[in-house]
């Protein structure tokens, strides 16, 4: 270790006399640059500077720190700007989240529902008192979504005045139609003749276009649909299979998933835009059919044309003609109670037979009889209603004439009243209502409850909602005596109000599923053919561009997808053809091939896509091997800049701390001239074992020039007991090449090779030899614009290529430097042989060597007893027992050194003369080179030069170099020397 010292102490003293000079340097230019200017020590007067320069400095000085003042406000002023910008983006982020989260979704789809249905079910299911508690639902939907309308304007981008904006703001502000307090104005009294009666229909036109747009919110369900079942997918999804835990038979398991349609995946910029144009022209197009549709219906009914029209016209003139004593009251009383017998309630509402025609088959039904006037009081109207009243016995007959009525085979059976409905058409009419501005007096069939008949009393007709009932009124008289007096009719329209409403209920639920439906179908052709395999594409890109190196992850899914494919579709044919010959129709089992679909229009207008899709996944393989780990970042970095679509590729190199190792193929030149064209063969087989342990030890392959191999074991990142371990995986990985070289099959069929013989001789073999050290490197980009290479360069890659070419010199196959033994465990430590301490170029102080010693010319050769067809699917199967071997080698559970170097058969045939004998006798006889006594060393490494059976290399190496000294060590002997030069 006294060499080592001498170095820094010569570095420090050239360093000392270095920095005297340049501080000499600095004088003499100090005091020359003065000499130039007039100026001296002795005057120090002379220096100053005068009162005018001292004033334009201290000005410049102000101006300056003003000038830096204002730029650290500036400075200050943008960074509380950027962090006020940034908390507001938080806050909207979090605003948003909420709105999107699942209690909000929940309370948002429950309410629409009710927006949509409410109204209907407060129809078909209540009666006009409890229309308050409808209200004040619809007024919490109502400030609910108009609360999320200003909350997704304020957080959501390209939602305000844009499409779904408007349906929210239209479908908002309807529902204050379904206010009754603003339904109720709406709807015509029809107590006017001419326009107003029109603008009350366009008024209910109007709150059922209203309702309609209301429909629009459903198409969050879509949105709802799809998170739910992405959700429900990822929550059910059985866990992946780690890599290597498939087994041949899941390739043929037709129940298996189709794991790569199944994945749920993020969705892209061009599936939300397509979603999202789909969605409003389904939308648009719905909205368009139901409000056009209407204008093309022609209406076969008018309502002057109808019964109950011409009734009321009828029996006010049989009325008019007994006040003026024209006409006699049982003709009167007999229409009367054909008006009111035809439009019967009781029966209608109960229903007849299935074979007879009834009331049942009207939807409405007369309930209420009486004068109208507007300028009459009520006393007046009174007068009308004594005179208009029913008499019991007139009845009570027509009432039985009416029952008899299904025995005489009658084509109408119009049914009876209850005993208290004959009793109020033939009692009092003093009922008092004022309707539509207008004094009302009569009565009504329903002003008393009747068992299981009349459940909700109605003594006025405002006691029903303005859609519940309508009026019947004489069309055939003057304006001025409808004016003036007449006789009104009310009919109960509950009965088609309440089928409207279960109509329009459906209606609804039509609706929703047209346009989920629609908008499914709609874009399913081209998400099928176009968005899905774009999506894929730009989800194996983005892969591609994160890790480079999940490429060949991706490539092995791709190829099983495949391989489940073809055997399902595979067979499926097989299972079709046994079915149908079971029953005796083989012969259509050709014929169903011959006209199928598959291989047709669908699978050549999926061909273009699905190139691209597999052109990607192997160009991304591609650049997997060609850049290899070193490329990554390289490929990374050019990736992730969407701004440009050039190529840098002459990116910034950075450090990493690894150990490199240099692997040398011996012999290689010779081998190249013998055999020629398959030495690519030779070199390939060689690399595939390097390769391939390399990468299961957790190393990277990175550089391949003819008989080298460039291997590094990056230790960035990872803690001390990691390194160690790295550190041993790279050490074990180097001594299983050499374990697997000379046991291969494959590669001991050279042995035989005629040209090898005769050039190498009779014992002639593949052979490798290994250096390793640790160090510093630069990862990058070597080369041109032309040309690149993904490699590391460092004076310690120089150094581990001197460590491999050092083993020619100490005929060893692995050679490790101490930076790199000190790094492994103690165990693996301790086998290595400490053989030499050179200087060597590039390391500034000297290395000490230490050899692994095997013996790789007993171990046999393995035969194995099967023959592997070495295909495509069997690459896959040994990748991904690759990557399980990969991961398990990494626990912590796994002694890597204690299995695959204790345990392990070649490694104890290849270690097995190298005694502890003869460790330590070789162990003193270099501690006595080290230290000078070169002729005791002499004696002992003799002794462990022959020891073995054949000569030992490292005792050799010094026994040569100690006698070119005549095995007197010089005087100024430190223990080190320079490398040696192979030979």
């Amino acid at each position: 270790m006294a060499g080592s010292k001498v170095v820094p102490e010569d570095e420090e003293e050239s360093q000392g006399s270095k920095g005297s000079k340049e501080s000499k340097g600095s004088k003499s230019s100090t005091s020359s640059s003065s000499a130039a200017f007039g100026e001296t020590e002795d005057e120090p007067e002379a220096t100053s500077p005068p009162p005018v320069a001292a004033t334009r400095r201290r000005i410049s000085t102000d101006v300056n720190m003003e000038l830096l003042r204002k730029s650290l406000e500036e400075k200050a002023a943008k960074r509380k700007e950027l962090e006020e910008k940034k908390q507001k983006a938080r806050f909207r982020r979090s605003i948003a989240n909420f709105m999107d989260g699942p209690y909000m979704t929940v309370i948002s789809v429950s309410l629409t529902f009710w927006a949509l249905l409410g109204d209907d079910i407060r129809i078909l299911t209540t009666d006009r008192p409890s229309d308050i508690v409808f209200n004040i639902a619809t007024i919490v939907c109502l400030s609910f979504f108009a609360l999320e309308v200003l909350l997704s304007s304020f957080c959501k981008q390209d939602y305000f005045l844009g499409f779904f904006f408007t349906l929210d703001v239209v479908s908002t502000a309807s529902l204050i139609l379904d206010l009754t307090w603003v339904a109720d104005t709406l709807v015509s009294d029809d107590m006017e003749m001419g326009d107003k009666a029109r603008g009350g229909r366009t008024a209910r036109l109007g709150a059922s276009v209203g309702r309609v747009v209301r429909v629009i919110r459903l198409v969050r369900i879509v949105k709802l649909y799809k998170a739910a079942y992405e959700r429900l997918m990822a929550e059910t999804k059985q866990p992946a299979n780690q890599p290597g835990d498939e087994t041949i038979d899941d390739w043929d398991n037709t129940e298996q998933d189709d794991t790569n349609e199944r994945k749920v995946r993020r969705e892209s910029a061009v599936g939300r835009k397509l979603v999202a144009l789909t969605t409003r022209r389904v939308i648009l197009l719905v909205l368009v059919m139901l409000m056009c549709m209407p204008a093309f219906i022609v209406s076969n009914s008018h309502t002057d044309l109808t019964s109950a029209a011409y009734g009321a016209s009828t029996v006010f003139d049989q009325f008019v003609r007994m006040h003026s004593g024209a006409g006699n009251r049982t003709l009167y009383e007999e229409t009367m109670l054909r008006y009111f017998y035809y439009h019967n309630w009781f029966s209608g509402n109960a229903g007849c037979e299935p074979d007879q025609a009834c009331p049942a088959f009207f939807f409405a039904h007369a309930f209420w009889v009486g004068f109208a006037g507007r300028s009459k009081s009520y006393g007046q109207l009174r007068n009308f209603t004594a005179q208009a009243k029913l008499e019991h016995e007139a009845v009570a007959a027509w009432n039985a004439n009416s029952l008899a009525m299904p025995g005489q085979d009658y084509v109408y059976v119009m049914g009876g009243f209850p005993s208290e409905a004959q009793s109020l058409l033939s009692g009092d009419w003093d009922v008092e209502c004022q309707y539509g501005g207008w004094k009302h007096v009569g009565t009504s069939l329903l002003s008393t409850t009747l068992q299981d008949v009349v459940s909700y009393p109605v003594r006025c007709p405002d006691d029903l909602r303005p859609q519940e009932r309508f009026t019947i009124r004489p069309s055939l008289i003057t304006q001025e005596q409808f004016d003036d007096w007449h006789l009104a009719f009310f009919f109960d329209a509950r009965p088609f109000v309440r089928l409207e409403s279960s109509n329009n209920m459906m209606l609804t639920g039509f609706i929703c599923l047209v346009l989920c439906v629609a908008s499914m179908q709609f874009s399913k052709d081209a998400n099928a053919l176009v968005l899905r395999p774009v999506e894929r594409m730009i989800e194996k890109v983005n892969l591609i561009r994160d890790n480079p190196l999940a490429a060949m992850k991706m490539a092995d899914d791709e190829f099983k997808g495949e391989e489940i494919k073809k055997f399902r579709d595979k067979r499926g044919r097989v299972q079709q053809h046994v079915w149908l010959e079971k029953y005796g129709l083989g012969w259509l089992s050709g014929c169903i091939n011959l006209f199928s679909f598959k291989g047709g229009a669908q699978d050549e207008a999926m061909m273009e896509t699905a190139i691209l899709e597999k052109t990607i996944i192997k160009l991304g393989s591609l650049l997997a091997l060609g850049f290899g780990e070193a490329g990554a970042s390289i490929v990374a970095d050019n990736m992730q800049g969407l701004d440009s679509a050039g190529v840098n590729a002459m990116v910034p190199g950075s450090r990493v701390d690894c150990i490199v190792g240099s692997a040398c193929i011996r012999d290689f030149s010779t081998a190249t001239e013998v055999l020629q064209g398959k030495v690519m063969t030779f070199v390939n087989q060689i690399a595939e074992i390097v390769h391939g342990l390399v990468c299961e030890f957790h190393g990277a392959p990175n550089k391949n020039s003819g008989d080298r191999f460039l291997l590094i074991w990056r230790l960035c990142g990872l803690n001390e007991e990691q390194q160690s371990r790295i550190s041993d995986m790279a050490m074990v990985s180097c001594v299983r090449i050499l374990g697997c070289a000379h046991s291969n099959k494959t590669l001991a069929d050279y042995r035989t090779h005629p040209g090898l013989i005769q050039r190498l001789g009779a014992h002639c073999r593949v052979n490798l030899s290994f250096g390793l050290h640790r160090g510093w490197a630069i990862e990058g980009a070597v080369g041109s614009e032309f040309k690149i290479d993904a490699s590391y360069l460092s004076p310690n890659v120089s150094i581990a290529e001197s460590l491999e070419h050092a083993t020619k010199v100490y005929t060893v196959s692995l050679l490790a430097s101490q930076e790199c033994v000190s790094l492994c465990s103690k165990v693996l430590a301790r086998q290595c042989r400490l053989i030499d301490k050179v200087n060597m170029k590039g390391s500034k102080v000297p290395l000490s060597l230490y050899a692994y010693d095997v013996e790789t010319q007993r171990l046999p050769v393995h035969e194995f007893s099967t023959v592997l067809e070495w295909n495509v699917r069997q690459r896959f199967k040994a990748r991904q027992l690759f990557e399980v071997e990969k991961t398990r080698k990494w626990a912590g559970d796994i002694d890597v050194v204690r299995e695959f170097i204790f345990e392990s058969a070649d490694v104890k045939v290849m270690r097995k003369l190298y005694t502890t004998e003869f460790q330590q006798l070789f162990n003193m006889g270099y501690q006595n080179y080290s230290q000078g006594e070169w002729r005791v060393a002499r004696r002992l490494l003799k002794a462990t030069q022959d020891m073995l059976g054949f000569q030992d290399g490292p005792s050799t190496a010094l026994l040569t170099f100690m006698e070119a000294y005549q095995f007197e060590a010089p005087s100024k002997w430190s223990g080190v020397r320079d490398i040696p030069l192979a030979r």
